[in-house]
C-alpha cells in the first residue's frame, strides 16, 4: 500500500508548514510514498518555506504553477503522482496523526470502495480554541442507491478529509476545471456513478475558517449546482424526479445563509423557491414559519435549540 499526498498552496506562508508537518507526523507515515505540494502562484513567502521543508523532508516534492486555481492545481499533481491512493490536503488545513491509519483500512472492506472520507473540525483561531466538530452525512457503502443518495444529499465532503484510489481518476477522469465553484461535488458525483463511498467515524482533519470567508455567499454555488444537476439528470433518467428536491435543499441552505446575514428579502425568495421546487420539503416550510415569526420569538428559540443541536451532533460523532 502506498499513498501520495497532494497539498495545494496559494499565499499560505503562515500555515503551509503546519499542513506538511501534519502529514510527516502520521502514525502510518511509512506508507506515504510522496508528498507533492503545488505552489499555485503564491506571492507571499510560501516558496521560501516550502524550499526549506523540501530540504528537510526527502519525500517532499514541489510543483510550481502560475495561479491556475485549486482545481487545476490538484489535477496537475494527480497526473504525476504514483501512489495506489491519493489523499488531498489544503495548505491551510492540517490532519491529526491518526488520519491515514484510521481511514486506509476502509478500502479493504470492498474493492468497489473508491473514496473514503470523514468528519472535520471547523476552527478559525490559530490555537484552535474555537474548534467544533462538524459531522457530515454518512453514506452507506452497502447501499444500492449510492448515486441517488449523494445526488440528493451532496455533502459536505471536504477534500482535505478524502482519500481516493488512484484508479478512480483513471476511471472517471479529473476535476472539471471549467467549474470554479463546486468542482469537488461534481467530481464526487462522477465517482458515485461507478464507485462507492465509505465514511470513517472521526474528525481527523482540522479545517481552517478564515475571517474573509464570513462574507462568502452560498448563493454563488447555485449556478454551478444547477448545471451539475442538469448534467447528471440527463445522464441518469432515474435522477430526473429528484432534481427538484436536490435544488430545493440547496435553495433552503441559501435561504438560511441570507437570513443569518440579515437579508430577509433574499432569504424569503430562496425559501419560496425551495417550496416551489419541492412542495413536500419540510425544512423549507419550517424555515418559512421561522422567517415569518417575530424576531422576538425566533431569536430565543434559535438560541435555545442551538446548544442541544450541537450536543446531538457531538453524540453522533462519538457514537
Amino acid at each position: 500500500m502506498s499513498v501520495s499526498v497532494v497539498i495545494t498552496c496559494h499565499d499560505e506562508e503562515r500555515t503551509i508548514e503546519q499542513a506538511v508537518r501534519s502529514v510527516e507526523a502520521q502514525t502510518t507515515f511509512a506508507v506515504v510514498d510522496e508528498i507533492v505540494v503545488v505552489n499555485d502562484g503564491s506571492r507571499d513567502g510560501s516558496e521560501i518555506v516550502l524550499e526549506q521543508l523540501a530540504g528537510e523532508i526527502e519525500r517532499l516534492s514541489l510543483i510550481e504553477t502560475p495561479g491556475l486555481g485549486v482545481c487545476a492545481a490538484r489535477n496537475r499533481a494527480v497526473r504525476e503522482v504514483r501512489g495506489e491512493f491519493v489523499a488531498f490536503l489544503d495548505g491551510d488545513d492540517f490532519w491529526t496523526p491518526e488520519k491515514l491509519e484510521r481511514q486506509l483500512p476502509a478500502f479493504a472492506r470492498d474493492r468497489e470502495i473508491g473514496l473514503v472520507y470523514g468528519d472535520f473540525v471547523d476552527f478559525s483561531r490559530d490555537d484552535a480554541t474555537d474548534s467544533r466538530i462538524i459531522t457530515v452525512r454518512r453514506f452507506d457503502p452497502e447501499s444500492p442507491h449510492h448515486l441517488r443518495d449523494y445526488f440528493v444529499h451532496d455533502g459536505p465532503i471536504m477534500p482535505s478529509t478524502v482519500v481516493i484510489r488512484r484508479s478512480v481518476f483513471e476511471d472517471v477522469g479529473f476535476f472539471d476545471e471549467s467549474l470554479r465553484i463546486g468542482e469537488d461535488t461534481e467530481f464526487y458525483l462522477r465517482v458515485a456513478e461507478k464507485w462507492r463511498f465509505c465514511h470513517v467515524v472521526g474528525a481527523f482533519t482540522f479545517k481552517r475558517r478564515h475571517i474573509s470567508q464570513l462574507s462568502w455567499r452560498l448563493d454563488a454555488l447555485l449556478p454551478s449546482a444547477a448545471l451539475v444537476t442538469q448534467r447528471l439528470s440527463s445522464h441518469h433518467p432515474e435522477l430526473r424526479s429528484l432534481a427538484g428536491r436536490r435544488m430545493a435543499r440547496l435553495h433552503a441552505k441559501v435561504s438560511a445563509d441570507c437570513a443569518m446575514k440579515g437579508e430577509r428579502r433574499n432569504a424569503l425568495h430562496h425559501n419560496l423557491a425551495a417550496i416551489r421546487l419541492a412542495p413536500l420539503y419540510w425544512r423549507a416550510w419550517a424555515t418559512l414559519v421561522l422567517m415569518l415569526a417575530p424576531a422576538s420569538v425566533v431569536r430565543p428559540l434559535y438560541e435555545g435549540l442551538k446548544r442541544p443541536w450541537h450536543a446531538l451532533r457531538q453524540s453522533w460523532y462519538s457514537a
